[in-house]
């Protein structure tokens, strides 16, 4: 459920009191809880042997997020608006009896410096129509603060909250809250050193 991206953490980050739930393969895991929303926030910590270019390169590759993002069964770009910038969709499964979800985020890629890239995501839910049988998450938000630390090793700092619309309890996603990024950063880590991704350059990429 990690690709169920709602404000809340956002709009009082330096007030969010984050209690760690699982530190394990150096990815640490914290959750939060906000006033505004019974789902809790996400945020991920880990490095990663990879360059900015080879994560930017495998988060592109939207076609395959399927095979490293948790609870993904399939995702396709739909604008492509700058190099740096781009919306794609994305259809996620959800346990049954509860319905899956889609969501459509716009992705935006900006280098403040040499050494510091961030990544942030939000939703356009009413570029395509919603399909029957699927419910679509309105509300999305997510947040990469990406630090270089020397020759191919980054460090990652992601943030996430989500409200995943419709009739799933908040109980049944926050189970999902540590698994789902644990998971996911796991694969992460894995497919970043994939052949594909390891020679890519991006002109809006400084290194």
């Amino acid at each position: 459920m990690l690709a169920l991206l709602s404000f809340s953490c956002f709009s009082s980050y330096a007030q969010t009191e984050w209690q760690l739930k699982k530190d394990e393969d150096g990815i640490q895991v914290f959750t939060a809880s906000t006033d505004s929303s019974a789902f809790k926030c996400i945020k991920v910590e880990c490095t990663v042997k990879a360059s900015p270019s080879q994560l930017v390169a495998l988060l592109m590759d939207i076609n395959k997020q399927h095979e490293w993002v948790y609870g993904s069964k399939s995702a396709e770009v739909i604008k492509v608006i700058k190099p740096n910038e781009f919306i794609f969709h994305s259809e996620v499964d959800v346990p049954w009896p509860y319905t899956d979800r889609d969501y459509i985020a716009h992705i935006t890629v900006n280098q403040t410096s040499p050494e510091h890239l961030t990544i942030d995501s939000h939703s356009e839910p009413d570029m395509l129509p919603v399909k029957d049988g699927i419910v679509r998450v309105r509300k999305s938000s997510a947040h990469w603060d990406v630090t270089s630390l020397g020759k191919d090793l980054i460090k990652i700092v992601y943030t996430v909250s989500f409200d995943p619309a419709g009739s799933v309890p908040a109980w049944l996603t926050n189970m999902f809250v540590t698994k789902g990024p644990f998971q996911t950063f796991q694969k992460l880590k894995n497919n970043v050193g994939q052949p594909a991704y390891r020679n890519v350059h991006y002109d809006f990429i400084k290194e």
